[in-house]
């Protein structure tokens, strides 16, 4: 039975944070050779060879004394670079958590034994009863309490059907993942999806990018065009901000969409198009049909189906499964170090309203990363100081998480980078906006780790 560790890394990083400059791993040795997985793993993980094969369930905690430590001994377990494996706790069969204190920790971490060893059962059970912090359907990453697992469900049930299917919701809730998502879970698969934002198209535009055109049907078109509707035959065809279309499109789509057929520019003959339209907006179109800015025959086609995307700010579980996904595109893509975030970073996002839903989320990933991705973890004090204003009006004060120690640090830091951000880098203005001394500036952004803050 594979092992699903998936609060592990939540979990070791409270452990980090109680017993600071330690290091937890799991370790599973289920299979043929040993591995490790999950934790914070040294920038080049040992590799299996370097982990011997256990023999027999081991103690429920190994302490290092004088000598090397028993756990090193039995399981030749040694990082390169770091420490040693100072305690071991069993996890289930062939399977363990290590830690790497160092002898200054040690008697902190028998003081607590009880305290880790019952949050070590709980990810144990958890792990038995196929718990999972995140859901992917189709691509879309949401947590299993998320209201996105209802309307994922209807999503299957209408994909199958040829009815078209509106998606009402924000701007930036991640309306076209939903559209192909109904295109791939239909009978057109195979067949291609093809997507047009409305508000783009003018109607100069319309005729050769919707309908195509011949060679020759005017002045400029040297060549054949087929039109996006064509495209689209045998597929799908998503029309997002569906509510921007000015009048003559309306109703040159509601034609196509009763006699199934298209004329291109130049040309005579009618095509055929067969499709299955998908729509969005952002607008409230019951609205703009009152105020006759929207066909109500061409609604009634459009609005067979009517699916709601809720906006980020109505699904908070969902916002540090998102962050963390955006953490990984980016070390995909620019090899920073950050991995996670931190608890007080995760309350703060999710304590905001996020207006532009996860297109902004996905931007203020970016941003931290571009200026702070060096650091293993993503904290509070990197994120923007929007965030912060957002929550502060909403509620007097939100440090969820916090102890007042790392309240108060979290509040220095926040008013230290404004103050920089403020004298583009001057320190000696910015002590004096604070009211420190220049000295004790420097001291501060020591012992907050602000300097490499200070010099960007």
């Amino acid at each position: 039975m594979p092992h699903d560790f998936t609060l592990a890394p939540t979990l070791f990083q409270l452990f980090e944070e109680r017993f600071p400059g330690s290091r937890w791993d799991i370790l599973d040795a289920t299979g043929t050779e040993p591995r490790l997985c999950f934790g914070r793993l040294p920038e080049d993980p040992p590799s299996p060879d370097l982990l011997a094969a256990a023999t027999g369930p081991p103690p429920l905690i190994i302490e290092r004394g004088d000598g090397p430590a028993q756990f090193q001994l039995d399981l030749g377990l040694d990082f390169p670079g770091r420490r040693s494996v100072d305690a071991v706790w069993p996890l289930g069969e062939g399977v363990w958590a290590l830690a790497s204190l160092g002898a200054e920790r040690l008697g902190e971490l028998q003081r607590n034994r009880a305290w880790i060893g019952a949050l070590l059962a709980e990810l144990s059970r958890r792990q038995e009863c196929g718990t999972a912090t995140s859901r992917d359907f189709m691509g879309i990453l949401h947590h299993p309490d998320s209201p996105l697992v209802d309307l994922l469900e209807q999503v299957e049930r209408v994909a199958g059907s040829e009815t078209p299917v509106f998606l009402e919701g924000e701007s930036g809730v991640g309306k076209e993942l939903f559209a192909r998502a109904l295109h791939r879970l239909s009978d057109r698969r195979e067949g291609a999806i093809v997507a047009q934002n409305g508000g783009a198209l003018t109607d100069s535009l319309i005729e050769s990018e919707l309908f195509g055109h011949s060679r020759g049907s005017f002045t400029g078109a040297r060549e054949e065009r087929v039109g996006l509707f064509e495209l689209a035959h045998g597929g799908s065809f998503f029309l997002d901000e569906v509510g921007d279309l000015s009048p003559m499109l309306q109703v040159r789509l509601l034609r196509v969409l009763q006699e199934k057929s298209i004329r291109r520019v130049g040309e005579n003959r009618l095509r055929p198009v067969d499709f299955r339209l998908i729509s969005a907006t952002h607008r409230d179109m019951r609205k703009k049909i009152e105020a006759g800015e929207f066909r109500e025959d061409l609604w009634f086609r459009l609005s067979g189906f009517r699916l709601r995307i809720p906006p980020l700010r109505e699904r908070p579980m969902d916002i540090p499964l998102l962050a963390e996904s955006f953490l990984a595109e980016g070390r995909a893509s620019t090899r920073p170090r950050m991995r996670r975030l931190s608890p007080g970073a995760a309350a703060l996002m999710q304590s905001y309203g996020w207006p532009g839903n996860v297109r902004e989320l996905q931007n203020e990933i970016g941003r931290v990363l571009a200026l702070h991705g060096e650091h293993p973890v993503l904290e509070r004090w990197m994120l923007s100081d929007h965030l912060f204003d957002g929550v502060d009006r909403q509620s007097p004060v939100r440090l969820t998480g916090l102890s007042l120690q790392d309240a108060q640090e979290d509040l220095e830091r926040r008013m230290i980078r404004r103050a920089l951000i403020r004298f583009q880098g001057n320190r000696s203005a910015s002590a004096r906006e604070l009211g420190l001394s220049r000295q004790g500036l420097l001291k501060k952004l020591k012992r907050l780790e602000l300097e490499q803050v200070a010099r960007d």
